[in-house]
């Protein structure tokens, strides 16, 4: 069960979340599953970052497992955006040990420990489709530019909405909404799928490749209700989920499966690329069975990825 409670801190005033288990901001953030995030501090154990979630600018902090530090106004609108975003409510060690229960992989184990702070991100749909396309056949730092430009094109500049009188980001001297703004992208809000198909060619200065007509279908389905995001939602069904995401063009099952986790919530989902068949290969002897690890095998498919892109080297 988590506590809210007010304080200054770093000069601030904040809302600290505590009572999060394990949870790692960093592990969170950059484990691959989400790719608007800039890590702000990292400084005597303080981590901090900017991200956006829900049309929101959210800056938060960390300065000890399981707990968070937000600096942003804490109204009732932003309290609700966190706290699904963040999954607050989700007991994310009991999960862990059911995993390990399931097991008798002392590499999958010891992968469950050095990854325990991961959370499993609840994204917007949306965005996690169209981002994980945008990830096919990329590394995660050429991913998050595409998703940056592409959000400067069409988002909105949610610091000068806010009125603030200066870049959120220590590195920017700059006012929000001015010309430097457009070549960062970080504080644009995502893009809708209709704001999309209504201008297309304006996906065209991100260089998203053979990605284009992906993303521009992705676009038309979403838009005209084709594939009803909500209706996938509402549905709460991993088989379902897949099923409809794979008629959109070029959506296969790595991508299906990722939008299936981490922007459906449907942690059975078990995303195969890369890095897991390297991993299953070395060790597992080639065969490992994602339903074995049961309900919550997507969470376990993250313990695996985080730990073997560490072990082996970030992409």
């Amino acid at each position: 069960m988590f506590v809210k409670k007010s304080e200054v801190y770093r000069g601030r005033t904040a809302t600290v979340i505590d009572g999060l288990g394990y949870m790692s901001l960093t592990d969170t953030l950059e484990c691959g599953q989400a790719f608007r995030y800039e890590r702000l501090v990292s400084e005597d154990g303080y981590v901090e970052y900017l991200t956006v979630a829900y049309g929101m600018l959210i800056n938060v902090g960390q300065r000890r497992e399981g707990e968070l530090i937000f600096y942003d106004e804490w109204t009732e609108e932003y309290a609700a955006a966190v706290s699904k975003y963040f999954c607050f409510d989700t007991d994310f060690e009991a999960i862990r040990q059911d995993i390990i229960s399931r097991t008798d992989s002392e590499w999958l184990k010891e992968a469950a420990e050095v990854a325990k702070g991961i959370v499993i991100l609840k994204q917007d749909p949306w965005e996690t489709l169209f981002s994980f396309i945008v990830s096919q056949n990329n590394n995660i730092p050429r991913i998050r530019k595409i998703i940056r430009s592409i959000c400067s094109e069409y988002g909105e500049n949610l610091s000068a909405a806010a009125e603030l009188s200066s870049c959120p980001l220590p590195y920017n001297n700059c006012v929000p909404g001015c010309d430097e703004c457009k070549g960062c992208g970080i504080c644009y809000s995502f893009p809708t799928a209709s704001q999309v198909l209504d201008n297309p060619e304006g996906l065209l200065p991100s260089h998203p490749g053979f990605r284009y007509k992906y993303l521009i279908d992705a676009a038309k389905r979403v838009s005209e209700g084709s594939v009803s995001l909500t209706e996938i939602e509402e549905k709460a069904s991993y088989d379902y989920t897949i099923e409809r995401l794979k008629e959109i063009l070029g959506v296969g099952d790595k991508v299906a499966s990722c939008v299936a986790l981490f922007g459906f919530a449907n942690l059975e989902a078990f995303p195969i690329d890369v890095w897991m068949k390297r991993a299953i290969d070395t060790y597992f002897d080639g065969r490992l069975d994602p339903t074995s690890l049961g309900s919550y095998a997507g969470v376990a498919q993250q313990y695996i990825f985080h730990y073997i892109r560490n072990l082996q080297g970030d992409d």
